[in-house]
């Protein structure tokens, strides 16, 4: 395996540990006014898994290295971005309306 890209493995679950730990530290801080708004935080673990495949591919892609400027990263977000937001937006409709269709039969 390509030491660049192992290195970039193990520094991005590191790295994704920290932010869950911050993230879990925060939301039980807030939990009295986060609890109302729940059903909304349960896609994040998922999304935190996501975005590190995401930034682990996008290394592998560039071969252990940035893509470049940051605009050129900005845009490798922005494009994986859309393109997950639209994947989650069709997904969540086809779901909701086969449920729906499914739970009276």
């Amino acid at each position: 395996m390509n030491l660049a890209i192992l290195k970039t493995t193990i520094l991005s679950v590191i790295f994704m540990g920290v932010v869950i730990l911050l993230a879990g530290i925060a939301l039980l801080l807030w939990k009295n006014q986060i609890a109302p708004h729940m059903r909304y935080l349960l896609p994040i673990p998922p999304i935190g898994v996501a975005s590190y495949v995401f930034v682990y591919n996008m290394f592998s892609h560039y071969g252990g290295t940035r893509p470049g400027a940051f605009t050129d990263i900005a845009k490798e977000i922005v494009w994986a971005s859309g393109i997950s937001s639209v994947s989650f937006f069709v997904f969540t409709l086809i779901l909701v309306f086969m449920v729906d269709l499914i739970k009276d039969i």
